[in-house]
């Protein structure tokens, strides 16, 4: 290998001159060139208060059923309170974990309305939430993630698992409605109605090349 003094350059070449100053190159013995660069290391992120939160929901749910049974009645506040505490621990969970934003508003509505009718059924009155509550929030996060598929199209297919998973829970105030659980109908029988005309515009309206991606991501 050839070197120039005045530019610190080598040549792995023929040439008897350097490119930039003209200068003669001379031989120099072919020495493996060891580069040192600064370690980078990930800094590990503390879970004190990741576990300190944990903890502290459990602890003000044992507390709040022992005060319920200590004073000899049926659990009733403390159900209420168990409930939010549950919903606390499960939506910092979905909020930390490192996801696309649509994936976590879908389980956050998902789970929020579980959460509602868990409360409804520890009152003993859980149609507000199954006739209202749930189906409305189920109409309006699948009309937000169609709007973002057809403004955003580049990130079509970051939405459209969201989407998908929406649309057949979306079905589920349908059967509630079929099996007499709901009082209230029409907000079922619309957002059943909804979530059937998003899964055939699922099926027949996107483009050849969306499909044939589509299979290929899910290998079908």
């Amino acid at each position: 290998m050839k070197y120039c003094k005045t530019c610190h350059l080598h040549y792995d070449t023929p040439l008897k001159h350097c490119m930039l100053c003209n200068g003669e190159l001379e031989h120099e013995d072919q020495k493996e060139v060891a580069y040192k660069f600064t370690e980078i290391k990930q800094k590990r992120t503390s879970k004190f208060f990741y576990r300190l939160f944990i903890f502290v929901n459990i602890v003000s749910i044992l507390i709040s059923m022992f005060i319920d049974l200590s004073d000899g009645l049926p659990l009733s506040w403390s159900l209420i309170v168990s409930i939010t505490n549950f919903y606390a621990v499960v939506m910092f969970i979905l909020l930390t974990v490192p996801t696309i934003w649509t994936s976590k508003l879908t389980k956050s509505i998902i789970v929020t309305t579980g959460s509602l009718i868990l409360i409804g059924l520890a009152i003993r009155d859980h149609h507000w939430a199954l006739d209202y509550v749930f189906p409305f929030a189920i109409m309006a996060n699948i009309l937000l993630i169609s709007i973002l598929i057809v403004f955003n199209k580049k990130k079509w297919f970051e939405y459209f698992s969201s989407l998908i998973v929406i649309t057949i829970v979306g079905l589920i105030p349908g059967l509630f409605n079929l099996l007499k659980i709901t009082q209230d109908t029409w907000p079922s029988v619309a957002c059943f109605a909804y979530a059937i005309v998003t899964l055939l515009g699922i099926i027949f309206l996107p483009s050849k090349a969306s499909r044939e991606e589509f299979r290929r991501r899910f290998h079908i």
